[in-house]
């Protein structure tokens, strides 16, 4: 991909489920990434990228039972 929003758009044409689904998803991913990446520059502390995986899945989890009607098609409540 020639930029990220070249990829975002390739990456929303490609999925099958809702493109809303998706673009929550990717936000909250880049989100999480992002703030990982500001502790690691400015606070010097750093986590697992397993523990940053579970913190996200836990998030899109937490979004889902909040009412997140494009999040609960990803990450259904259980």
């Amino acid at each position: 991909m020639t930029s990220v929003r070249a990829w975002w758009n390739g990456n929303l044409q490609i999925y099958l489920g809702p493109p809303k689904a998706l673009a929550s998803v990717m936000m909250l991913i880049s989100w999480e990434i992002w703030t990982e990446r500001n502790a690691r520059v400015f606070r010097n502390t750093a986590i697992l990228s397993t523990v940053l995986i579970s913190k996200i899945k836990a998030k899109m989890s937490l979004w889902a039972m909040a009412g997140a009607k494009y999040m609960s098609v990803v990450m259904p409540r259980e």
